[in-house]
């Protein structure tokens, strides 16, 4: 670990790496090192992370629908290096290819979203499991404000709030069940929780 902190200090004075380069070559050396028993995939993502936050990127959230091929880079990488630790301790950027070009589109895909957010019209734009959510319709907007600010409001209530017919709001209701957006506690009767959350301070309203 005393190496891998000197190499990263030597590195990052040089210049000669990218912030992506150098931040996926210590998060990929860190991983075969291994220094701890558990959570070295957590502790090398947020290091990662803080580097590239010291050279003002976005971090990179590895999002669980993503995973596999995330490990999959990972696992392509480990083909090129030697299988002893202290080989992946000093790999090349050059043999972790496979997990750089994972890395280089994951923070593209940052950036595409945070300026996707500043574009776009803050009511409607949502967060989600991790990502970003943008509703066109501002029907679908009214639907989840109501069902935040009365989670006990009938389906009837709805129509006649949204101003749309019963069964176009029994359609919004189930796709957005469906995305795991909203959720019905309790049966029929329950009450809704919605899980999506508004970027604004005070949802859709704002």
């Amino acid at each position: 670990m005393y190496d891998l902190v000197k190499w990263y200090n030597e590195e990052a004075e040089k210049g000669a790496l990218t912030a992506i380069e150098l931040a996926t070559l210590f998060h990929y050396r860190y991983i075969r090192i291994h220094p701890f028993e558990d959570g070295n995939g957590r502790i090398s993502r947020l290091l990662m992370n803080f580097i590239l936050l010291r050279h003002k990127y976005p971090m990179i959230v590895v999002r669980h629908k993503d995973k596999d091929r995330y490990l999959d880079a990972l696992a392509k990488s480990d083909a090129n290096v030697d299988p002893r630790p202290s080989f992946g301790a000093k790999a090349s950027i050059e043999q972790i290819a496979p997990f750089l070009d994972y890395m280089k589109k994951a923070l593209e895909k940052e950036i595409e979203d945070n300026l996707a957010f500043i574009d776009e019209t803050a009511e409607n734009v949502w967060w989600f499991n991790g990502e970003f959510v943008t509703f066109r319709s501002q029907n679908t907007i009214k639907i989840l404000n109501l069902l935040s600010e009365h989670p006990g409001i009938t389906v009837r209530e709805l129509a006649e709030d949204v101003g749309i017919n019963k069964s176009a709001i029994q359609k919004q209701l189930a796709s957005l069940q469906e995305k795991g957006f909203i959720v019905r506690t309790d049966g029929k009767r329950g009450t809704w929780h919605v899980a999506i959350v508004c970027t604004t301070g005070k949802g859709g309203t704002r």
